[in-house]
């Protein structure tokens, strides 16, 4: 098996090239957000000056976001922060869209996979919660043909890579490399999109059968080529993660990263249900996702709900406040943890589990 890869091989990332205008478009929205930390300083400095932020935790997330609000209603600083953000968050998805467009002779082959590889148990029928314009992205996962490769290679490789690093992929390792046991044999990815926390479990669990479950037809696709692209032979299968069509007991890790603050609380408890079905007695979940308002700080609390409410995160607050272990339980796991990755408790939180053995 080829060693896995977090991009394309090295021959075809390339050939992954945009235009001069679609690089600057791109890096000059990276670079608006990241002038905008002396101005989120200020309003933080703002919200410990009135004592907004006094608290030992972020747990009263309304209480705390009304106490904020008429400190930060006539804040200049906290306007522009507001308009920049939303400005960006309108611009990213279209700039980014015509530059592939710009560019469609030359990515389309790296974008494109063969009709077939990827299995389709959902059609048409997608649910409401899903048919959301998510982080802002004009017409949703699906709203263009290759959409997958264009937030992937563009979007994050000019935008969040080129801020954050390879903290994004290695957080995703990180996690993989968290679950319980050191080897098993059938993983099944919830939420998969365009395959990088895929690519974790492949690298983590090289011996593992791994399928990639995602509703978006074109990050499945581009999932699919980046696993042909690294040697890899993912199944991917277009399905929802509280309905996936799978049969019973057919896994011994069910995980996720970052799925569960994307859909609704009743479509959670539906995933946890789903996931206790199709893993074998002594299987394991593993799910990772946002920190819990309660193990936060005050600031980062307010400041992670402001930035999900006006960023197109519908149900963030929802996943911030859930008791996930509670619900864990109510589905029938045991011996339930829950705890923060990191040793600063801020990012993510994790959430395992185990489905009862059939004689216990």
């Amino acid at each position: 098996m080829a060693a896995p890869s977090a991009t394309l091989t090295a021959q075809a990332q390339a050939q992954i090239r945009i235009d001069q205008r679609g690089r600057s478009e791109l890096a000059f929205l990276r670079q608006m957000r990241g002038a905008l930390l002396p101005l989120r300083q200020d309003v933080r400095a703002a919200l410990e000056t009135a004592g907004v932020l006094a608290g030992e935790s972020g747990a009263d997330i309304t209480a705390l976001r009304n106490a904020a609000a008429p400190v930060l209603a006539d804040l200049p600083e906290q306007r522009v922060v507001g308009s920049v953000l939303r400005w960006c968050r309108d611009q990213t998805t279209p700039r980014a869209v015509a530059a592939f467009e710009r560019s469609r002779a030359d990515l389309e082959p790296l974008a494109s996979v063969p009709a077939g590889l990827v299995e389709d148990l959902l059609g048409d029928e997608v649910p409401r919660y899903w048919d959301y314009e998510f982080h802002g992205t004009a017409g949703g996962w699906d709203g263009h043909e290759h959409m997958g490769f264009i937030h992937f290679e563009l979007v994050y490789k000019y935008l969040l890579m080129a801020a954050y690093g390879n903290n994004i992929f290695a957080l995703r390792k990180q996690v993989a490399e968290a679950a319980p046991r050191s080897g098993y044999r059938r993983i099944l990815d919830l939420g998969a999109g365009t395959g990088q926390y895929t690519m974790m479990l492949a690298e983590a669990y090289p011996e593992a059968e791994i399928t990639a479950l995602d509703p978006s037809r074109t990050s499945l696709n581009y999932a699919k080529r980046r696993s042909l692209d690294a040697g890899l032979n993912w199944r991917c299968v277009r399905s929802l993660a509280e309905k996936t069509g799978l049969p019973d007991a057919s896994f011994d890790l069910v995980t996720s990263f970052i799925l569960l603050h994307e859909v609704p609380p009743h479509i959670t408890r539906a995933i946890l249900a789903e996931s206790l079905r199709l893993l074998e007695p002594g299987g394991e979940i593993h799910f990772s996702d946002v920190t819990p308002y309660r193990a936060c700080e005050p600031y980062k609390a307010w400041n992670d709900d402001w930035d999900a409410e006006h960023g197109n995160e519908p149900w963030w607050r929802t996943a911030a406040t859930a008791q996930l272990g509670e619900w864990a339980e109510a589905a029938g796991f045991v011996d339930i943890t829950e705890g923060a990755l990191t040793p600063d408790g801020v990012y993510p939180w994790i959430l395992t589990a185990r489905k009862p053995l059939e004689n216990a």
